[in-house]
């Protein structure tokens, strides 16, 4: 049975918070679902950060202990110990990391981005609630909660590909035998005609304008076709494309 792209993206961001939190500390952790939901307790003191899916603004929320934020906090910052109040610059530490993993974890779904920000308790009852674990393998581990409304994003491209991968050609040859092939794309920010008189002037420190402003998506080529568009971010120091629209 094919996953859900609601189970594609829990799968997907447990990956990305992982891997953030590793790279962010001195240690490895694992971040995963767990099996039945573990709410924060009624009463206990919370953080609360709202998630708006683009361009449909569907909401989710992430919901974190403030035991567990200041644990986090601790981590991401190399202290021994928990603080034992907690600040503004925590909630930011904490909101950054998980943004982070989010942003990661919605190429699952087709053309969407995410942007999280601090916010109160949410008003609207979740559809669906996933708990998530982190340790460290040590002595930290942390909880929190993931809620999800019912018009969350379903256009999943896991889901796309589980389809296209049960699909034959009308000859009957089996279409999944091609999926690891390498195919060599582009990344196109822009282009400019230039003279070859031009050419030739070029100088270290020389500046080609192009025909895009910095706001314009950038394009991904299949050969000479566009096959998607979106925006250019830096992921470990390499340059990537964060998907917005698939052609």
């Amino acid at each position: 049975m094919n996953p859900t792209p609601i189970e594609l993206f829990v799968e997907a961001f447990s990956a990305a918070a992982g891997q953030a939190l590793s790279g962010k500390t001195s240690a490895t952790w694992t971040v995963t679902a767990d099996e039945k939901p573990k709410p924060v307790p009624a009463g206990a003191q919370q953080l609360t950060i709202l998630i708006v899916a683009e361009p449909s603004k569907a909401e989710a929320a992430i919901q974190i202990s403030a035991e567990s934020a200041l644990s986090l906090a601790a981590a991401l910052s190399g202290a021994a110990a928990a603080p034992k109040q907690f600040q503004a610059e925590h909630a930011e530490a904490v909101r950054a990391i998980l943004a982070e993993a989010c942003e990661k974890a919605v190429g699952v779904l087709s053309g969407t981005r995410v942007k999280l920000q601090l916010a109160k308790p949410v008003a609207w009852t979740p559809a669906t609630q996933i708990s998530f674990t982190g340790s460290d393998g040590a002595s930290r581990s942390i909880q929190f909660q993931l809620l999800l409304t019912p018009d969350w994003p379903q256009n999943g491209i896991g889901a796309k590909a589980a389809s296209a991968q049960s699909a034959q050609n009308p000859k009957g040859v089996d279409v999944s035998l091609l999926e690891n092939v390498e195919i060599e794309v582009t990344l196109l920010f822009g282009q400019r005609r230039l003279p070859l008189r031009e050419i030739g002037e070029l100088r270290s420190g020389s500046v080609v304008e192009l025909d895009k402003y910095v706001q314009d998506p950038a394009e991904l080529l299949l050969g000479d076709r566009v096959v998607a568009r979106g925006e250019v971010v830096v992921v470990d120091g390499n340059y990537g494309l964060r998907v917005t629209e698939v052609v």
